[in-house]
């Protein structure tokens, strides 16, 4: 198993069937799945329902805890679910420095594959820790860091 991410694929993907990294992205739409064998999942999800666009209940918890049960065995790591789509698809480089990019997770050599993943792109990682704490402060709505769109000045 690769220890290193190096991008999303789409649920069903050959990718996902081969091993490969998957971003899912419907939380919902995981129910039931085998287990990841220890590969890393980025959640990239909020907990938002669409298309009326109004937070789903998640009685106290945050959206990655609840997703981290749909995906037994998988390595979470919540990132790429801070900005805007289209900061997160376009160039990294803003205004002189990179954009910030946050992620968080409870396997420290997850967080770090994917804090390196954010670096190749371009990005610069803020390592938040454990999804108890940093899956909070990006989670949208209610924490104090979605569309905080931050640069980093080398």
């Amino acid at each position: 198993m690769s220890e290193h991410c190096t991008g999303s694929h789409p649920l069903r993907s050959p990718a996902r069937r081969a091993g490969g990294p998957v971003q899912p992205r419907l939380p919902a739409a995981l129910a039931g799945l085998p287990d990841f064998g220890g590969r890393i999942v980025i959640d990239a999800n909020n907990p938002i329902e669409a298309p009326l666009f109004r937070p789903v209940e998640l009685h106290g918890r945050a959206s990655s805890e609840v997703f981290a049960e749909l995906v037994p065995g998988a390595r979470v790591v919540k990132a790429f679910n801070h900005l805007q789509p289209q900061l997160v698809s376009g160039a990294p480089g803003a205004e002189g420095g990179r954009r910030v990019l946050f992620l968080s997770g409870d396997d420290a050599r997850a967080r770090a594959a994917v804090g390196a993943l954010i670096e190749q792109l371009g990005f610069f990682a803020i390592d938040l820790g454990p999804l108890a704490v940093g899956a909070r402060l990006v989670q949208f709505p209610g924490g104090p860091l979605p569309a905080l769109n931050l640069v980093r000045f080398d």
